[in-house]
């Protein structure tokens, strides 16, 4: 018995010392790409690079929403190994200390950085340090028809034109045959209103000081006014330009020429059906180009940072970028596949070195900084959009907002970054929000002994639900009342919260875009509650009659509450499309010309509320039904004997007796208003517009997108918690007082 017992530890030991040299490393790779070819094509690379390594195996993640889930998976603590970045997003990564400096990995490995185009490596460094190791690079070049040149009789762009000859080629390329404001061709479209400031030579902001210039300078004034004046002329409006592309009115002949980046030569290559070719950048008193840059990156917190060094090596190389094909859809960083003629230098198109040259001038107008993105999706963007669509409003009024607005973003993020390097002290870790739910399971079991000691039949009724309580606990109190905490915190989800009092409320109080959001969520409020309880209360009586049919239109208005708001959504952005969509169509026959809807500070808000009446009748008419079939029927009968015309029997009757459903449908209907967020996220982004949710110039920003954006894009977790808690205090007051003003109309007496 005794030499069994030894021969089994000794095989027991032999297989845990064997078990850690068989078992691979394993990384995760978080990747941007997200089409199949794509996919395919970084499948490829993996492939190869196990094959060498076989002790690494890579799970390859590729999802659009990359860097947030970086970002949180870095804040639990288990991040990717490596992800694919641009350089926008390394300022964040970077300050929060969480992405590892790959100095030391080139130094021990020797490796040449010479081989790269030299500013895509500088593009790759924050305080002289490499954060990320190139991949590729992106510039613009203006892409053009030589069918529509030819047409017209317009020569070809050429690295001579200036912005005027840009602006007078349009001009001629642009046809309207019908003469109804509505061209068939535009020659143009706006200009990225960056790339214009820097080529007309205005300095918008000073890199010495870390603020931008006020007042604007007179450049910046006329290069916003050359963009202006393209716009409805040469350039399609946001109204004309509706629901499309700059690439698809490229491949359908609808325009002539326009400023793209090098991702697109790819689609353009395989859509576009008649001749064409790419040209330098025109040029004011200086040529320029945004230069962006992609690498891969290491986090910090990685478990095996050497092996993968060793795959951001393997994909950067020269065998592994081959490995992706001639795609262009940018150019590699490598100098030798970049200057190659057999590979990315090979046309179509015939002039495609145009975007390996643009590095010589391509640059940033503003610098990569943690307030960057926060700026432009938030002050930038829609500050330029009102501009576009309010004639009241100046450039020199426009610029000097953005200004001002951008230096007090500045200030404020200068000041969070002053607290947490002098608060460290007081920061609190995240773990203790676990102990704190764990402390109310066991006060909570506690309870429950308590109330149950006298009564075995309690016992086993708390046993029972005993699952259900400890997840309520766990993914529900303890959540709440850990965002009630966070609410006082200042808290971004990559360091520990610090607890600044009632700094989150003072700092929401001074948010335009707080009150904005506010103001626009009461506007919807206001319009979308009263519209939808009339209106299913009318269809409501209509179905509550005994005719053939009935049963099927009861089905017919229910089916759009069970229809996934995104796929209403996007149906009603097609019908609120002012060139092509059904309702302005529906109004030109009737000789009424339609609004840009969508395109419009004015009529996006309006859109959006028809859309949400439409689609919320369904429920409260369901219960409205319910309520009118279980009316007493010898009511009615009482009030004929008695008289009553059919409108007293409503007032008198009706009304009363559904009270309690009106009741009901008031409370959820104000709920549901307050919470508003899938409608305007999926019909305001991404429109010629608007590229940001809540447009065009913030006016459709309701107050849950704002929650959202505030939480998930800027990280300001303790601010969203603030916000959250605020929307509950004003939904709690409005039903408290609609409660109690529901004594004096809500019936509940059915005698």
């Amino acid at each position: 018995m005794r030499w069994a017992v030894v021969v089994l530890l000794l095989f027991l030991g032999t297989f845990a010392g064997q078990s850690p040299a068989a078992e691979k490393v394993q990384l995760r790779y978080l990747s941007w790409e997200t089409s199949y070819e794509q996919i395919v094509l970084v499948k490829k690379i993996i492939a190869a690079f196990e094959a060498q390594h076989p002790n690494i195996k890579i799970q390859l993640e590729a999802t659009t929403e990359a860097p947030r889930i970086f970002l949180t998976d870095a804040a639990a603590g288990t991040p990717a190994d490596v992800m694919y970045i641009t350089n926008e997003f390394l300022p964040r990564l970077v300050d929060k200390q969480i992405l590892l400096p790959l100095d030391d990995f080139i130094t021990s490995d020797g490796v040449d950085l010479g081989m790269f185009l030299p500013r895509t490596v500088d593009f790759m460094r924050l305080d002289g340090k490499l954060y990320a190791y190139p991949i590729h690079f992106s510039t613009d070049a203006l892409f053009y028809n030589k069918k529509l040149f030819d047409e017209r009789g317009v020569p070809y762009p050429d690295e001579s034109w200036t912005w005027e000859t840009f602006r007078d080629a349009a001009t001629s390329l642009t046809v309207d045959r019908n003469g109804d404001g509505n061209p068939e061709v535009f020659g143009c479209l706006t200009v990225e209103s960056q790339v214009l400031m820097a080529s007309f030579g205005a300095r918008v902001f000073d890199e010495q000081t870390n603020r931008f210039v006020e007042p604007p300078p007179r450049e910046a004034i006329e290069a916003v006014r050359f963009n202006l004046s393209l716009l409805g002329k040469q350039a399609p409006t946001a109204a004309q330009a509706m629901d499309t592309t700059d690439m698809q009115m490229f491949a359908n002949d609808r325009l002539a020429m326009f400023l793209g980046r090098t991702w697109q030569l790819p689609q353009i290559a395989k859509t576009m059906r008649s001749p064409w070719d790419v040209a330098p950048i025109p040029k004011g008193r200086q040529r320029f180009c945004i230069l962006a840059v992609g690498g891969n990156c290491i986090a910090a917190g990685s478990r095996h940072p050497r092996e993968a060094w060793e795959f951001v090596k393997f994909y950067s190389s020269l065998e592994g970028q081959k490995l992706l094909g001639l795609q262009k859809n940018c150019t590699p960083a490598l100098r030798e596949l970049a200057l190659s003629k057999d590979y990315f230098l090979s046309p179509p198109p015939e002039h495609i070195r145009v975007f390996v040259d643009a590095i010589d001038y391509a640059g940033q107008v503003l610098p990569d900084r943690i307030w960057a993105r926060e700026f432009f999706s938030s002050i930038w963007q829609p500050t330029l959009e009102r501009l576009r669509v309010d004639s009241k409003i100046t450039p020199e009024q426009a610029l000097a907002d953005i200004a001002r607005q951008g230096n007090l973003l500045i200030d404020k993020y200068a000041q969070e970054k002053a607290e947490e390097e002098s608060a460290t002290r007081d920061a609190h870790p995240t773990d203790f929000l676990i102990r704190f739910m764990l402390a109310l399971m066991i006060l909570g079991a506690l309870a429950i002994a308590w109330l149950a000691r006298s009564n075995r039949r309690y016992w086993e009724g708390y046993l029972f639900i005993g699952l259900w309580l400890i997840g309520f606990v766990l993914f529900t109190l303890g959540p709440v009342l850990a965002s009630l905490y966070l609410s006082f915190c200042r808290y971004d989800l990559l360091s520990p919260p610090r607890w600044i009092g009632l700094a989150n409320i003072l700092d929401l109080i001074h948010d335009p875009l707080f009150w904005k959001s506010l103001g626009n969520t009461l506007y919807y409020c206001v319009f979308t509650v009263p519209a939808t309880l009339i209106l299913s209360l009318f269809l409501a009586m209509l179905l509550n009659t005994r005719v053939p049919g009935t049963y099927t239109f009861r089905a017919i208005y229910y089916l759009p509450a069970l229809t996934a708001g995104v796929a209403i959504s996007l149906l009603w952005r097609w019908i609120y499309n002012p060139q092509l969509g059904l309702m302005n169509t529906f109004l030109g026959y009737l000789g009424i010309q339609g609004p840009e809807w969508l395109g419009s500070p004015t009529w996006a808000m309006p859109a959006i509320i028809i859309m949400s009446v439409w689609g919320g009748l369904g429920g409260p008419m369901l219960i409205y039904l319910a309520g009118l079939q279980g009316i007493p029927q010898q009511l009615y009968e009482a009030a004929a004997i008695d008289g009553a015309s059919r409108w007293q029997a409503f007032r008198h009757v009706t009304l009363p007796m559904l009270s309690p459903s009106i009741f009901f449908n008031l409370i959820m209907a104000i709920i549901g208003s307050f919470q508003v967020f899938t409608t305007v996220f999926v019909m305001t982004a991404n429109t010629a517009a608007s590229a940001e949710p809540g447009g065009p110039a913030n006016s459709t920003m309701v107050y849950v997108l704002y929650l959202y954006q505030t939480g998930f894009r800027y990280l300001a977790m303790g601010k969203a918690c603030a916000m959250a808690w605020i929307l509950f205090l004003i939904i709690l007051g409005l039903t408290l007082w609609n409660y109690r003003m529901s004594q004096r109309w809500v019936h509940y007496d059915q005698a």
